[in-house]
């Protein structure tokens, strides 16, 4: 169990994949570049296993978490993390805004 100011101090927030591209060298990793308004961001992902190819993330958006300590990953610093729930399957499912209205650098709360 943690407490609401644990919870509090994760930062999710929205952010729209302007590149993704299958990292060079990894048979799992896929390479997003991630606008959250005033800044972009590297982020990697392990889901190619799952079936899920580039361009399934491009032009999309998706809720990330950005507060996360950056992780050195094939000489690149990944600086989040793309949320996802667990499909019935055990596929990966990721989060996006309901609403299209939901800008691109919005924190959930």
């Amino acid at each position: 169990m943690i407490t609401i100011d644990d919870f509090a101090k994760i930062e999710m927030t929205v952010g729209q994949v302007v590149e993704a591209i299958d990292q060079p060298g990894s048979e799992k990793l896929i390479r997003l570049r991630v606008n959250f308004g005033e800044e972009t961001r590297t982020i990697f992902t392990a889901v190619r296993p799952y079936g899920y190819k580039a361009k399934y993330f491009l032009n999309k958006k998706f809720v990330f978490v950005t507060n996360l300590e950056p992780k050195r990953i094939m000489g690149e610093e990944s600086q989040g993390m793309i949320t996802a729930a667990e499909g019935s399957s055990g596929k990966p499912v990721f989060l996006v805004p309901a609403s299209k209205r939901v800008e691109v650098g919005a924190r959930v709360r």
